[in-house]
C-alpha cells in the first residue's frame, strides 16, 4: 500500500515531469537537413546496394562527411545515424542489421569487428531532468576490438585495444584494453591473449 505522504510525493514529481518527443536542444538548419537526407539516402541507395559494393556505401558515407577507411566494410543493412560524427579504421567492419546511432562522435579503430545486430549508442535521457533532456556522449572502440552479436554499447563507454564483448552483452562502463566481458550489466571474465603463429 502506497501512504498518503508517498501518493502526494509522487503527484508532486508527476506533475512537474514533462517529457517531450522534441529535443529541447537546438540543432541548426544544416543539420536537420542533412540528417533527413542521410535518412533517405540510408534507406534507399546504401541499403539496396549490392552486398559487395562496399565501396559504393564508403563513398555515401564519405559524401556525408563520414571518415572511412578504404578497406573498411560497412553492411547494406547496417543504420548509421548523423554519419558525419562517425569514423572507422583499416580492415574493420560494422555487421549486418547493426545500428550506430552517431548524435555523438563514434570513432572505431583499425581491425575492429562490429557483429550483427549490435547497437552503439550515443544518445540517452537525463531522468532528473523535468523535460527528460537528451544527453550526448561518444562513443569509442579501440583497434582489434571484437563486439560480438546483438551486444549494446551505451553513451560515455570506450572499449579498450583488443577487448572482446560478448554476444549480448550490455556496455555500460568502459571496457579494459584485451579483457573479455559478457553479461548484463558486462561484467570482466578473462585477459585476452593472441596465441604465437
Amino acid at each position: 500500500m502506497i501512504s498518503g505522504l508517498q501518493q502526494e510525493h509522487s503527484n508532486s514529481q508527476l506533475a512537474q515531469y514533462e517529457p517531450s518527443q522534441y529535443s529541447h536542444e537546438r540543432a541548426s538548419l544544416k543539420v536537420i537537413i542533412g540528417a533527413k537526407i542521410w535518412r533517405i539516402v540510408n534507406c534507399s541507395l546504401y541499403r539496396y546496394s549490392p552486398s559487395l559494393a562496399r565501396g559504393w556505401r564508403r563513398f555515401l558515407v564519405r559524401l556525408f562527411r563520414g571518415k572511412v577507411s578504404p578497406s573498411s566494410s560497412l553492411s547494406r543493412s547496417a543504420i548509421i545515424e548523423c554519419p558525419w560524427n562517425f569514423e572507422i579504421g583499416e580492415l574493420s567492419s560494422i555487421g549486418d542489421h547493426s545500428w550506430v546511432y552517431a548524435l555523438e562522435k563514434v570513432v572505431i579503430g583499425d581491425k575492429v569487428c562490429v557483429g550483427d545486430s549490435v547497437k552503439l549508442l550515443t544518445g540517452t535521457h537525463d531522468i532528473t531532468s523535468p523535460a527528460f533532456a537528451l544527453v550526448r556522449k561518444p562513443v569509442r572502440i579501440d583497434s582489434g576490438s571484437w563486439v560480438a552479436t546483438s551486444a549494446t554499447v551505451l553513451p560515455g563507454v570506450r572499449i579498450g585495444e583488443g577487448a572482446v564483448v560478448g554476444a549480448s552483452a550490455v556496455v555500460a562502463k568502459d571496457v579494459e584494453p584485451w579483457t573479455v566481458v559478457v553479461g548484463n550489466p558486462a561484467a570482466f571474465v578473462k585477459k585476452r591473449k593472441i596465441r604465437n603463429k
